[in-house]
């Protein structure tokens, strides 16, 4: 392949206005908050990646830019799932995060792997970036992908050059050296990896590395169309992205008990269960895995007492309980599933999530909160997300309590005469109670289509608490025990 060369003249002259156009575009970007901008920045090592992301930062406010080489996972970062620690580092509305190699550092990490091992893990994580890329630009995010490459020969003498100086002999891996000696090999993975993961909505910019100048002016253009581009999606009409046929689901199927649990028959299954949930994860082999429940259910259905009986079987050291409510003009800044990957426990713990990511397809899909075409897409997001939660040993258990509209109007009314309790009971939830109906159909069609074994949902019947608590405590049980 020919080297791509800029002579100085050529390079002096059109310096000055593209870090001009740069700067103006990141002032637009951050004032109109149109779209964030992820950079990943991936290439042959010595192709001059770091010294292309030094230049970036001169001429840009470095104030709303973020730099991460995140590099081999650290002990700590193994017990979540891959792509945890990428959600933690996304750039919000109006920012530019840029990121050396990124998430495709898991997908390059097994070019050392035998072949057979290597396939698998391939097959897996390009369908997890491409999930994840399609799912970031559907939710503002502009992901710039740019590749820097030169020919072994220039590459080898940057090394050795590198390696020379004691100011810069650090710079040179161990990682980076084996690359060099297995130039080839490496090539054919890098080949593979940006032609399976080169789509319409992130496509790879390959730009020639050996020229310096050549190498900065390109990147520079690319990052200067890109965020033009981003903002100009951004005020336009939202994409015309492929829209899914929805089936009318049936109703939820629910069949309420036909007499309360007696007391003392409640008190004492209520404390074997506790007891047994209490020993299992306490079980050597837990440390291995973690657990995620999420409850969901009508105003009133009982779902605050369900996670209390399940707290107070566990070490308070062990869990966290995620509340959720209305995104946080903070949150709304970020893609939709952001808030709920910061909350993702590590292997060994638990996360009880009071409402959960399915508000995208019940209260925002009821109430007209979100465009139909981004709940229609969440489906496939949240089973893509849960995937990657038991992929990593997590175990999901999700829970749909199910009160029906008489006793909900009999607990709301109670609230209300009940000075202790009438904080229970706001005008939303009123409010809520008109869309009764709306809210069981989308209830029936979100445990249609995100039911799976590996996250399986259990529908509680709620007009008995007692009852309800039991069943909840006797699922999560089960769930640990398989």
């Amino acid at each position: 392949m020919a080297v791509r060369r800029i002579s100085k003249a050529a390079f002096e002259r059109t310096l000055p206005a593209l870090r001009d156009e740069l700067l103006d575009l990141q002032l637009k970007l951050h004032t109109s908050k149109s779209c964030a901008v992820a950079v990943i920045i991936a290439g042959t090592p010595a192709a001059g990646r770091s010294e292309t992301v030094n230049e970036l930062l001169e001429w840009l406010d470095p104030k709303h830019i973020g730099v991460h080489a995140l590099g081999v996972p650290s002990t700590q970062d193994r017990k979540f799932p891959a792509l945890w620690r990428y959600w933690q580092k996304l750039p919000a509305r109006g920012r530019i995060t840029f990121f050396f190699a990124g998430w495709y550092g898991e997908y390059l990490g097994g070019v050392s792997q035998p072949d057979s091992k290597a396939q698998q893990h391939d097959k897996r994580a390009v369908e997890r970036i491409l999930r994840l890329e399609n799912m970031l630009v559907r939710d503002g995010v502009r992901v710039v992908k740019i590749y820097l490459h030169t020919d072994h020969e220039t590459q080898l003498r940057r090394l050795e050059q590198l390696r020379a100086s004691k100011l810069t002999r650090w710079r040179v891996t161990k990682e980076d050296r084996w690359q060099a000696k297995h130039f080839q090999r490496v090539q054919r993975v890098v080949q593979s990896c940006l032609k399976a993961t080169n789509h319409q909505v992130a496509p790879w910019h390959r730009v020639d590395g050996t020229d310096e100048e050549y190498r900065l002016l390109s990147v520079g253009k690319i990052l200067r169309d890109e965020i033009a581009a981003g903002i100009k999606a951004r005020e336009q009409k939202r994409r015309d992205w492929p829209q899914e046929k929805l089936v009318k689901a049936a109703p939820v199927k629910v069949v309420q008990p036909a007499r309360p649990v007696d007391d003392d028959e409640y008190e004492r299954q209520l404390e074997t269960l506790q007891g047994r949930l209490a020993r299992l994860v306490q079980k050597s082999r837990f440390c291995k895995h973690g657990l995620v429940l999420a409850f969901e259910g009508m105003d009133a259905a009982g779902k605050g007492g369900a996670i209390r009986r399940v707290t107070h079987a566990l070490d308070a050291r062990q869990y966290q309980v995620v509340p959720v409510s209305a995104p946080t003009p903070e949150e709304l800044s970020y893609p939709y599933l952001w808030r709920f990957w910061r909350h993702v426990p590590a292997q060994g713990s638990i996360a009880i999530f009071d409402r959960s990511w399915y508000g995208r397809v019940l209260v925002e899909r009821v109430r007209d909160l979100t465009p139909d075409a981004d709940w229609k897409r969440a489906y496939a997001e949240i089973v893509e997300f849960e995937r990657q939660l038991t992929e990593q040993g997590l175990l999901v258990a999700k829970f749909w309590l199910s009160v029906g509209k008489d006793e909900q109007l009999r607990r709301f009314k109670s609230r209300d005469e009940d000075p202790l309790k009438r904080f229970k009971v706001d005008r939303e939830d009123w409010a809520n109670r008109r869309y009764y109906d709306a809210y069981q159909t989308a209830a029936a069609e979100m445990i249609r289509r995100t039911d799976a074994d590996h996250a399986k949902w259990t529908v509680v019947a709620a007009d008995d608490k007692k009852l309800a608590r039991l069943t909840v405590l006797k699922a999560v049980c089960e769930t640990l025990e398989r």
